[in-house]
């Protein structure tokens, strides 16, 4: 008989000391990571041939020194990664990552737990569905904590309208003559999600908004009876609890108010701007989460968790049991204990699962809900001073502001066209992204280009706002 093993196989485990020893040198990389997160440039300018050639190479057939990896990471890897820590990152939803997240994460990847059902990972199915109630307590949803942990507000937000969609589906409406709603500032992933879904094009319907950037109810109730009118079915209307733009936030109340008259499935997209319902000044939102069917949410964006983790709330639990439940001979759950019985893959399109909740229950335990609360409130105060500057510079136009997001531009006095002050500002924000010592995204709102400044950083302080406008004006006055 043939050995089938005739030469020693490689073993990829350490030795203690070894594991010890070299994860001291990637304490040592994270480290570095994390301070030079916090230094100017937020972004080195580089050119893409030249980051390729830094990591490019054919698949590697003989491996290297563990070290010589690690060293990898810091030579050409790091000098070529935005800065999303730096405390003037104003780009994007973006936040800050608590450290004991990292670590948090880091020992995720230790127990390598898959969160499919419970018999599969019990201690973290524990720990995930006590995350669901503790943020469902947080931004005050109201319900016991039904949901899933995502990797982000894109897929919560599929995860909602495919709920929805299902639900319609149950009640007779087929794909083609079913219709979703949301203003015209809604985050792409729903109009994705509507795609993909089923819901043609057409019937995904983006409703006009106010001077606030908020959708206008009378537009909505008018596209609901014109809908019906002709044979359409509406089965969702999407709501945003702080839009990506600047931050608006919908009349959450009043769309409550039409979707329970009308039995129409309430989605609310607060993957931004949720966490500040746990705040005194938006405490307001609560009223309409308790009313919401669904509710997105990020800890990846304002709880300062490392990416990536999002968050689905539903109101029914067995709605998404009926849509994702699906047996087969090698998913059959035989336990009959209510808890013991329990699969995540019942409520999502994932089987195997990241133990994503070890980071949000650990930053919890860390800080504590008030203190997060205390940074949230922080930011939002933050955006209030940047308006305040900028209301008090007669160059600096304020264009929209919510939450912790304010867009602007510089206007000179001088007369210039819209074409001009566009161009003027688009190389105000080129300048300032390759100078590297503060970052804003661009945006368009109503046509015009904006300096778009958002706010989600636990490094961030009112230096730092003064900093970011003292360099428009000096830049702007230059050109």
């Amino acid at each position: 008989m043939t050995d089938p093993t005739p030469h020693p196989t490689p073993s990829f485990d350490f030795s203690q000391e070894e594991f010890q020893r070299v994860g001291t040198r990637v304490l040592a990389a994270m480290w570095e990571a994390i301070q030079k997160g916090q230094t100017a440039p937020i972004i080195a300018p580089a050119r893409g041939d030249e980051v390729r050639a830094l990591v490019d190479e054919p698949l590697p057939r003989q491996g290297i020194a563990v070290d010589e990896v690690i060293s990898t990471w810091s030579s050409a890897m790091l000098p070529h990664c935005r800065q999303n820590g730096h405390p003037r990152f104003f780009g994007y939803v973006v936040t800050s990552p608590d450290p004991i997240g990292i670590f948090a994460d880091a020992m995720a990847s230790a127990m390598n737990q898959g969160l499919t059902a419970w018999r599969s990972a019990p201690g973290a199915t524990e720990v995930e569905r006590l995350v669901l109630r503790w943020l469902d307590e947080l931004v005050g949803f109201g319900g016991v904590g039904s949901g899933i942990l995502t990797s982000g507000g894109s897929s919560a937000n599929f995860h909602a309208l495919a709920c929805a969609v299902h639900k319609a589906d149950a009640a007779g409406a087929p794909r083609h003559q079913q219709t979703i709603y949301m203003s015209r500032e809604a985050h792409v992933s729903m109009r994705k999600a509507g795609r993909v879904l089923g819901i043609p094009d057409a019937q995904i319907h983006l409703i006009p908004v106010d001077e606030r950037r908020r959708l206008r109810l009378d537009l909505l109730a008018a596209q609901l009876d014109q809908d019906r009118e002709v044979g359409l079915v509406p089965s969702a209307v999407c709501a945003s609890a702080g839009g990506a733009n600047t931050g608006a936030i919908d009349p959450l109340g009043e769309v409550a108010d039409l979707c329970a008259a009308q039995d129409l499935w309430l989605h609310i997209d607060g993957a931004y701007g949720a966490p500040a319902a746990a705040t005194t000044k938006y405490a307001w939102m609560q009223d309409a989460f308790r009313r919401a069917d669904s509710l997105s949410l990020d800890p990846h964006k304002w709880l300062f968790a490392p990416a990536d983790v999002g968050c689905l709330l539903l109101r029914d639990e067995e709605g998404s049991r009926q849509l994702f439940g699906w047996e087969s001979e090698y998913t059959k759950v035989t336990q009959t204990d209510p808890i013991e019985r329990f699969a995540f893959f019942d409520h999502g399109l994932e089987m195997t699962r990241r133990f994503r909740g070890l980071k949000v229950w650990s930053i919890l335990k860390a800080r504590g809900a008030d203190g997060i609360i205390e940074v949230i409130d922080r930011d939002i105060e933050l955006r209030e001073a940047l308006d305040d500057r900028i209301a008090q510079e007669p160059e600096l136009e304020p264009l929209g502001s919510e939450l912790s997001i304010s867009c602007f531009r510089f206007n000179p006095s001088s007369a210039q066209t819209e074409a001009e002050i566009d161009e003027l500002n688009r190389r105000i924000l080129e300048t300032i992204v390759h100078e590297g010592e503060a970052y804003m995204s661009p945006t368009y709102l109503e046509g015009r280009y904006a300096l778009r400044a958002c706010i989600v950083n636990f490094r961030t302080r009112v230096e730092d706002i003064h900093f970011l406008l003292d360099e428009v004006l000096r830049i702007g006055r230059a050109e």
